[in-house]
């Protein structure tokens, strides 16, 4: 007797259990997926491979430098390191509208080169289907054309893919003495 009991308070818990128990998920999407940091400039959205990107920071104090030109904004210490910070708004050649609250330095390391790209604003890691890359160039924005590699369409909205390493190795990003 005491042994069907014990059935009995067996099957009672399976029962609960079935009935409470939360279904599976249903099936994800498992397409090969691209990721990149989404940001901003001059109403532009663009996006950097995530190995490009090292940190974000809110714009610090920057200690300005003679004779250079006005998108080389200056020197920022951060932590100790001391950090080149560029306007890249200026060095495009392009005004942004943006409230300064929303600015933000992407910090992109090459090798021994390290520098600060101001941009208008950060959008956060993005997320895009490898099959939706597209060839595709910003209008407006044709300072940036050389360091463009296609864009990516996600939810009605383009996200053009940039390469910032490619962009701080370029000769004329080196030539900051005016």
């Amino acid at each position: 007797m005491a042994a069907n009991g014990v059935l009995d308070i067996l099957r009672d818990i399976e029962t609960d259990t079935l009935r409470n128990a939360a279904p599976l998920p249903l099936k994800r999407d498992t397409r090969p997926e691209w990721q990149g940091l989404g940001f901003q400039i001059s109403g532009v959205r663009l996006v950097a491979p995530l190995s490009e990107v090292s940190e974000i920071l809110t714009p610090p104090r920057v200690t300005a430098l003679p004779r250079v030109k006005d998108w080389m904004l200056g020197i920022a210490n951060v932590r100790g390191r001391l950090i080149p910070v560029i306007d890249l708004h200026r060095f495009m050649g392009i005004a942004t509208t943006v409230p300064r609250t929303q600015w933000r330095v992407l910090v992109v390391e090459q090798g021994e080169t390290i520098a600060g790209l101001l941009v208008e604003q950060s959008l956060g890691m993005q997320h895009f289907l490898d099959d939706s890359f597209e060839e595709g160039q910003p209008e407006g924005l044709d300072a940036i054309h050389p360091y463009i590699q296609g864009a990516y369409r996600h939810g009605g909205r383009v996200f053009y893919v940039v390469s910032l390493t490619s962009l701080i190795r370029d000769e004329k990003f080196n030539d900051v003495a005016s």
